[in-house]
């Protein structure tokens, strides 16, 4: 991905992040009902997507920082979510913030993978590979 075509794609990826980070605080922090303890388990999957989802629109808007500059945020927002849930009438789980952790890590080192294989494939092959 080149410069220029990367800064045309930030833009909305920054506000992609931003809204996603609004929607699932708000998703995250609202009241439920309780919840039967199967479904609770589903409930931990469901937050380790939407944290790689996080990490992951973050990790390719970057806001020209490096990802790990962005995984201390992330994990502490991983970890705050659960903390202000009992506040709202959720469960405090330490399973999901072990899943937060987790998304988060995968979506930034995952949207690192990406955004170097999109650039490499502009680039062309390196010097001694063979493009097949």
């Amino acid at each position: 991905m080149t410069p220029k075509v990367y800064e045309r794609v930030r833009k909305p990826l920054v506000a992609a992040a931003w809204i996603y980070f609004v929607y699932m605080a708000y998703m995250l922090l609202h009241p439920i009902p309780p919840v039967p303890p199967p479904v609770r388990y589903v409930f931990s999957f469901v937050h380790f997507l939407a944290f790689a989802a996080l990490g992951g629109l973050v990790g390719m808007a970057r806001l020209r920082m490096p990802y790990l500059a962005w995984l201390v945020p992330l994990l502490i927002w991983g970890v705050a979510s659960e903390v202000l849930q009992p506040l709202t009438g959720r469960f405090f789980e330490y399973r999901d913030i072990l899943q937060n952790e987790l998304g988060v890590t995968v979506g930034l080192a995952a949207a690192y993978y990406l955004r170097r294989f999109l650039v490499r494939e502009e680039r062309g092959p390196e010097e001694g590979e063979t493009r097949s």
